[in-house]
């Protein structure tokens, strides 16, 4: 089964096919889930998307290659009081290391209760997920110098950054003491290094 029946059945009916890119934030406290639309997006897997407009903008979302994990930024501008608190002041405890996913959303069937709007074709579909590093600021001041807008910024780091972090332990002989004094089982590991062995070696 395709991961998009409904889309490519649309498009090879000769419907049109259009996407937007949808974001969730996975606070402490709550999801955020975004979407760079001007009206509130409800998904076919009943999740309800809050509307960005143009006060919204992610980049840097590409495929880690040659070992790179490139970072990304989402930008929010114009944002209110709140949302400048929870980047200043909560974002060690609301934010930091919490998951952030990129999802795919197919449009394509105009939708009779809102002529301005597109149904949704198949579920959003996750493209990239990363985790929240750190928060930037920005204050465009007015004619009298005051902040007019403000704008915040979150720079995201891709998973595959861990790709070689060990979980919870390492295989070395001194953590496996630590867990289980006198156990042997790590105590040659160093020694396994770039060793050729042959087996069977009759």
């Amino acid at each position: 089964m395709s991961l998009f029946p409904e889309t490519i059945r649309h498009y090879l009916a000769g419907g049109k096919v259009e996407a937007a890119t949808l974001v969730s934030m996975h606070f402490a406290s709550e999801t955020w889930r975004l979407w760079g639309g001007f009206d509130e997006l409800e998904t076919l897997d009943e999740a309800k998307w809050k509307a960005l407009g143009e006060f919204g903008s992610i980049s840097g979302i590409e495929q880690a290659t040659n070992g790179s994990a490139p970072e990304a930024t989402m930008t929010l501008s114009g944002v209110s009081p709140e949302v400048i608190k929870l980047a200043r002041d909560d974002f060690a405890t609301e934010a930091r290391g919490r998951l952030v996913r990129v999802w795919i959303q197919f449009f394509g069937v105009d939708d009779e209760a809102d002529p301005d709007n597109q149904r949704c074709l198949d579920n959003p579909y996750p493209i990239w997920a990363g985790r929240m590093l750190r928060p930037g600021f920005t204050f465009d001041r007015g004619e009298d110098e005051a902040p007019d807008e403000a704008t915040v910024s979150v720079t995201l780091e891709s998973l595959f950054v861990a790709r070689s972090r060990p979980n919870f332990a390492l295989y070395t002989d001194s953590d496996q003491q630590a867990r289980f004094p006198g156990d042997k089982g790590f105590q040659f590991v160093p020694s396994l290094r770039n060793k050729v062995l042959t087996w069977p070696d009759y």
